[in-house]
């Protein structure tokens, strides 16, 4: 009887070992199976994060580029109005003249020769400009901005009795090569009324962008 109980027994421990020990290997699997997955997905991020420093590093090349762009486009602008030292008219002439705008406000880049009233583009691109001009009773008023010799746009002004001051201004953009110039001109028999405070006649450009 006790050796039928031994054997039993030892069968149960032999049960139970056999038992722990699957136990223990499904664990194991388990760890394995789960290591592999955490390595494929630690792959996959190291992964991204590669392409990630890479599309960065781009994105820093480019934008360096477009500082270097920015710091290397010529900056150019200015604004002036006709020069005087009291109220008073300009014109009539019996032939249409040059306006040389005197008073200086801008010339960020120089390229508005205050001496012959010409601006010169330093650079070929797109530029825009602005300009006016005040008529006083007596007389018409008539201005027209040049791009080299041809005539681009004007402001004209009637006058009619009654009327005491007139006020006009226009603007333009154009496509200049590099050394092209623009220019003010007044009409035939005609003026504009030049105040040394409040400089109603004014001529305006810069550089949108080179081309």
């Amino acid at each position: 009887m006790m050796k039928r109980t031994a054997t039993v027994w030892l069968a149960w421990l032999g049960y139970m070992c056999l038992a722990q020990e699957e136990e223990v290997l499904g664990s194991v699997v388990n760890v394995y199976t789960e290591l592999k997955e955490l390595r494929s997905l630690v792959g996959e991020l190291s992964t991204k994060l590669h392409t990630a420093e890479a599309d960065l590093k781009e994105q820093r090349a480019m934008v360096e580029e477009l500082k270097k762009e920015r710091e290397e486009q010529p900056k150019v602008a200015f604004s002036a109005a006709l020069l005087s030292s009291e109220s008073k008219h300009h014109g009539p002439i019996d032939a249409e003249t040059n306006l040389i705008f005197g008073k200086v406000l801008t010339n960020i880049g120089s390229a508005y020769n205050p001496i012959t009233g010409v601006f010169t583009a330093p650079v070929r691109g797109v530029y825009y400009f602005r300009f006016s001009g005040n008529g006083f009773a007596g007389h018409d008023m008539g201005l027209s901005i040049f791009k080299d010799s041809e005539r681009m746009m004007s402001v004209y002004e009637y006058h009619s009795s009654g009327e005491q001051n007139d006020h006009a201004s226009n603007g333009v953009t154009l496509q200049l090569e590099k050394g092209g110039v623009v220019y003010m001109r007044l009409w035939i028999n005609t003026w504009v009324f030049i105040d040394g405070r409040y400089d109603y006649c004014s001529f305006s450009g810069f550089l949108l962008f080179p081309m």
